[in-house]
């Protein structure tokens, strides 16, 4: 019979060498290694008390789960502000602020971000790049992501010295699935494929 406790859920673990994905039974996710479910987080309905005193106590994960649900209901701009105590460390947190900047238009915080998450994780044109990105796109998604491209319009990639628009973009040809892509594209598609469920 599959019920709640026997349904399996991802946990990615990423690491500089190379990228696992495990699965593990609901009934264990509830605290271990620092990764929780949205039902576990969040239940439902929403426990607000609970994720309050997380978030206050500087718990990473509750940090950057409680930035992407408001992503979803107040928008990126004040997401933006709740993620940014994970900020450079945390590197979803990091990759997550940056692709919302990306969204609103502001290319230039953006750049810096990337820059950052860069510096202190990954290479941007690496493969763990891609498993993030699908992380961060899967969370979204959980907490009812509506796809709406409500950021089509303000949407503008970083296009700098450091940080560029890539060249390859509009000769290869893509759904909207970016682990076929270059890896020059890889970043640019990821940020688009979060803005469209935005």
């Amino acid at each position: 019979m599959y019920t709640e406790e026997t349904r399996l859920h991802p946990v990615h673990s990423l690491t500089r060498k190379k990228q696992a994905t495990t699965y593990l039974p609901a009934s264990s996710m509830a605290w271990s290694e620092g990764e929780l479910s949205i039902r576990d987080l969040y239940g439902d309905p929403y426990n607000q008390p609970i994720n309050n005193q997380c978030v206050t106590a500087g718990n990473t994960n509750a940090i950057y789960y409680e930035g992407l649900y408001a992503a979803l209901i107040v928008g990126p701009e004040k997401c933006i502000r709740i993620l940014q105590p994970n900020v450079p460390n945390h590197d979803l947190s990091t990759l997550a602020v940056g692709i919302f900047n990306v969204c609103i238009g502001n290319d230039k915080e953006a750049s810096k971000l990337f820059q950052q998450f860069e510096a202190n994780h990954y290479d941007l044109r690496s493969d763990a790049i891609v498993g993030l990105g699908a992380d961060l796109e899967w969370r979204l998604i959980s907490f009812g992501a509506p796809y709406m491209n409500r950021y089509g319009a303000s949407f503008k990639f970083p296009d700098d010295e450091v940080i560029k628009s890539p060249s390859c973009l509009y000769g290869h040809d893509y759904t909207v699935d970016f682990e076929g892509s270059c890896k020059n594209c890889r970043l640019f598609w990821i940020c688009c494929n979060i803005s469209h469920i935005l």
